[in-house]
């Protein structure tokens, strides 16, 4: 029997406790599938979806750790890839293999790859997998909670640390942090100095409007 986690908001877990691990239409997942990765050795490779699921507002995140056939077909992607399927066994298989590589050394070896870059290969990087299960999750599958370290795993990207933030008001619009770049990039774009990222979507109606709003608001005494 193979062994997977899947991450979730602790609001989630009494509903789960009591039926199971089902399906959930929200923020774009697709309502047909569990998301979770196999229970390896390395827990930051492991449970590296928790910081960018913590990014969304879903709260404190905890595991849910379940067991399903080692011949259950699953599909294992990387955030941006297509799927490909396998047997759960061979999932874990994987991520034992990827856990062995140096994540930096190996999303180079990744970008270098014109297999990889164009979907034919699956990255050797284990930053970014995601296991995809077409079924929900019994509740009689299910070993255990746990409340987990907050800090784990990476935000936006894997390898983002270091590189300019999003500045897409589009993508990030309520997000925490947006309206501390959007100040910063303003400061820098009155100072003269090149500011580190780009704000996009400036040319937007709605961006116009709050900018007007803005600007009545700044002249009311």
């Amino acid at each position: 029997m193979a062994t997977f986690v899947h991450l979730t908001s602790h609001r989630n877990l009494p509903g789960i406790r009591r039926g199971g691990i089902g399906f959930v239409k929200k923020d774009g997942w697709r309502p047909d599938r569990i998301y979770a990765l196999p229970v390896t050795r390395e827990f930051n490779i492991a449970h590296q979806w928790l910081r960018e699921l913590r990014r969304t507002g879903s709260g404190t995140i905890a595991g849910v750790y379940f067991r399903i056939p080692d011949d259950e077909i699953v599909a294992v992607s990387h955030y941006n890839g297509a799927p490909v399927e396998m047997r759960a066994a061979e999932a874990v298989a994987l991520m034992l293999a990827a856990e062995q590589r140096d994540p930096a050394t190996a999303r180079v070896a990744d970008k270098a790859s014109n297999a990889v870059q164009r979907g034919r290969a699956l990255p050797s990087s284990p930053e970014g997998f995601q296991v995809a299960i077409a079924r929900p999750i019994a509740k009689s599958e299910i070993l255990r909670f746990k409340m987990l370290p907050q800090v784990t795993g990476w935000r936006y990207m894997p390898g983002a640390n270091g590189n300019a933030p999003c500045g897409c008001i589009c993508c990030e619009k309520g997000n925490w942090g947006i309206r501390k770049l959007e100040r910063r990039l303003e400061a820098d774009e009155a100072a003269g100095r090149t500011p580190k990222f780009q704000l996009f979507g400036r040319n937007e109606a709605s961006f116009a409007r709050v900018e007007r709003m803005k600007g009545r608001l700044a002249k009311q005494p």
